[in-house]
């Protein structure tokens, strides 16, 4: 299968997150503290560079203890971050979780032995639909080379 990419969904939190940084700037630079209005502003870049650089690809990759491929859920966080690969035959469930005062919800994938991870796309409907059409897949081509 083809390769297919989902980018981040800006949240909320993070819209106001980022305004209340910038309005922090401000005063700082404001009252003439340059080096902390500086280090806020070096936050601030790498909370935007976070948000606009993280993507969930599905891909089909050949891991290096296997010989054959499998699918995989690669999580890119931006340059500052390390990536992370979910093994799709390893997913147990994909739900919906809720925020504090339900302001936000975010989609949390539990694989392996009890390892959770949390990813935000943008089109979750669709996200969700590749995750189980790509996971029966996996089943399916894993049991045809087994018999």
């Amino acid at each position: 299968m083809a390769q297919r990419v989902f980018h981040q969904r800006l949240t909320l939190g993070f819209k106001c997150g980022l305004a209340l940084f910038t309005m922090l700037v401000i005063y700082l630079f404001w009252i003439k503290q340059a080096i902390f209005g500086l280090l806020v502003v070096i936050i601030i870049v790498g909370m935007i560079e976070r948000v606009l650089h993280t993507t969930y690809t599905f891909a089909c990759v050949k891991p290096i203890d296997r010989d054959e491929e499998m699918e995989f859920l690669l999580i890119d966080k931006g340059r500052f971050s390390r990536s992370q690969s979910v093994p799709l035959r390893d997913v147990v469930q994909c739900k919906v979780m809720h925020t504090n005062f339900g302001l936000s919800h975010y989609l949390l994938i539990e694989y392996g032995a009890h390892h959770l991870v949390a990813v935000q796309p943008k089109d979750e409907q669709a996200f969700v639909e590749e995750l189980t059409k790509r996971q029966q897949a996996e089943v399916a081509s894993s049991a045809s080379q087994n018999t």
